[in-house]
């Protein structure tokens, strides 16, 4: 069993005129993707437990990284020019 943290936040009356969220559940919610998408971007989790984090499938939470522009490939830097290097020195045959 985890931890239950609350807090309380006096969202600005504007955000519900404006319809970011319907209503009090749905920003919870949204609230809770935000953080855990943001623990991911972070690489403080894995994907897989981002999933577990939200109670959704693998595949689910793989659809909601890239409706978030979370790109669920991560390379590092360089990696393709050491890639095309090490195409370049094979042996031909």
């Amino acid at each position: 069993m985890g931890r239950r943290i609350q807090f309380e936040w006096e969202v600005p009356e504007e955000v519900f005129v404006l319809k970011l969220w319907k209503d009090e559940k749905e920003a919870i919610l949204e609230i809770k993707k935000s953080a855990v998408l943001d623990l991911v971007r972070l690489k403080k989790i894995s994907w897989r437990r981002g999933a577990e984090f939200l109670n959704i499938t693998y595949r689910e939470f793989l659809d909601l990284m890239g409706e978030h522009k979370i790109p669920a490939l991560d390379y590092e830097e360089g990696w393709l020019e050491k890639e095309m290097n090490d195409l370049r020195t094979l042996p031909r045959k």
